[in-house]
């Protein structure tokens, strides 16, 4: 999948990571992303949780950036450098959520008394997700958020066990725009209509 254009991309770097501001300064320079939209913050904590306000206070005060707020270029993709710079679950007296859903939906609470119908023990896709992108298989670009304070972006964290690696992601991404698979592609369509949604768009994607 090509990612949106700079001026739509918001990257996200741990100052206190030398790999992470590399790969962040890497992503931006193969990727056209302007400096105005690269967010560096503070994290001096582990690499596997924080807490909900942290989190808060850290990643998701991308949305202070001028280019969050731009009507012309609206904000459609986060990507979080690291590798492993940025923990990658969000915890809470209430839930446990991962960094890129809470980004993506906003945090959801596990106690069903708000997101999840009356009676249920638990939910893994809350019902009061404020995503309109979620499960609407509409273009990305054609699916803006329901309301001003709504979610509508994609969110991808970049990891890898060294900087190389990380940056070698970006390479096969970039090199990958535009591009067509050379091998034989299957579209199946199965007796499971949960799987079955983009069955009819078949004809489309041969064409």
């Amino acid at each position: 999948m090509r990612v949106a254009a700079g001026l739509n991309v918001v990257v996200v770097v741990n100052q206190n990571s030398t790999n992470s501001v590399q790969l962040g300064n890497y992503y931006c320079e193969r990727r056209g992303v302007p400096p105005q939209n690269l967010l560096r913050i503070n994290w001096t904590g582990g690499n596997i949780n924080w807490t909900r306000s942290d989190f808060e206070a850290n990643p998701a005060q991308f949305r202070s950036l001028p280019c969050f707020r731009a009507a012309a270029s609206p904000t459609r993709w986060i990507t979080s450098s690291c590798p492993w710079t940025f923990p990658f679950q969000v915890t809470a007296s209430n839930g446990i959520n991962s960094t890129t859903a809470a980004l993506f939906y906003g945090f959801k609470t596990d106690d069903c008394t708000t997101n999840c119908p009356a009676g249920t023990p638990g939910c893994n896709l809350p019902a009061a997700s404020s995503n309109a992108y979620a499960a609407s298989e509409g273009i990305f670009r054609q699916t803006p958020p329901i309301a001003a304070g709504s979610n509508s972006w994609l969110v991808t964290m970049l990891t890898s066990s060294n900087l190389a690696q990380a940056q070698a992601i970006i390479d096969r991404g970039v090199a990958s725009d535009g591009a067509s698979p050379t091998q034989t592609v299957w579209l199946a369509k199965s007796s499971d209509t949960a799987r079955n949604v983009r069955y009819l768009e078949f004809d489309n994607t041969i064409f």
